[in-house]
């Protein structure tokens, strides 16, 4: 890939990996990728983003073994994770829906203490909230909450509507008795981190660029995409 630049000339964008744990077929990954592509590509950059497990995505990034995150929570521990820097205009608010039984109430983290949960390890907004739960319960993916949910070995799992209503669909399993409950239990900021000894001024340069292109409708036209 080429930017166009003075004169009629291409340079070569410069290649930038980010990693996500996201599953690839969710709108959230979907859209955020289009509009980090784009934002990136004003700025000299060609896109690529890797799926890893949780933890590793976390640990490759602030290690350099990678460019950074294509998205986490607003509040990520820094002082763990130092050469991570935020972009600090984020890149979505995500609601965070409680997927189980038809029985299950959802009304607040109040109505939580009552359900074991299953849900992705290394997922940062939910270990920070393990208190709030009977039990708690790590697993690998979202395939494997759901099953735990039906064995009646778990109550719950959590993750935004969108990304259960692809997965739900997307099962060779149809799970009839499982469904996305409302309201959702909290919304979140979502932003990119970039590890700055990789790029040093590329957060900051990032977040002027997501600012502009939300100020110009830019962001919202690319939200607006669906993807197949």
């Amino acid at each position: 890939m080429h930017s166009p630049v003075a004169g009629g000339k291409s340079v070569p964008l410069i290649p930038i990996t980010l990693a996500t744990t996201n599953d690839p077929r969710t709108p959230l990954y979907q859209k955020t990728n289009q509009v980090l592509n784009a934002a990136l590509a004003e700025l000299g950059f060609a896109l690529t983003v890797v799926t890893l497990p949780n933890k590793r995505s976390l640990s490759w990034a602030n290690l350099g073994k990678v460019d950074g995150e294509l998205f986490r929570i607003s509040n990520l521990d820094l002082a763990k994770l130092p050469n991570l820097e935020q972009v600090t205009e984020a890149i979505a608010i995500v609601d965070q829906s409680v997927i189980g039984k038809e029985h299950i109430i959802v009304n607040g983290w109040q109505s939580m203490q009552s359900y074991t949960i299953a849900y992705e390890r290394g997922t940062v907004f939910l270990d920070k909230n393990q208190a709030r739960f009977k039990g708690v319960i790590l697993v690998d993916d979202f395939h494997q909450a759901i099953q735990l949910i039906s064995m009646d070995r778990a109550d719950i799992t959590v993750t935004s509507h969108a990304t259960a209503n692809r997965l739900l669909n997307l099962s060779p399993v149809k799970f009839s008795d499982i469904k996305i409950h409302t309201p959702p239990l909290v919304k979140i900021k979502l932003h990119t981190y970039i590890n700055k000894t990789r790029h040093p001024n590329l957060a900051k340069q990032l977040a002027q660029i997501l600012h502009t292109m939300k100020q110009d409708g830019r962001y919202q036209q690319l939200n607006q995409i669906k993807s197949p």
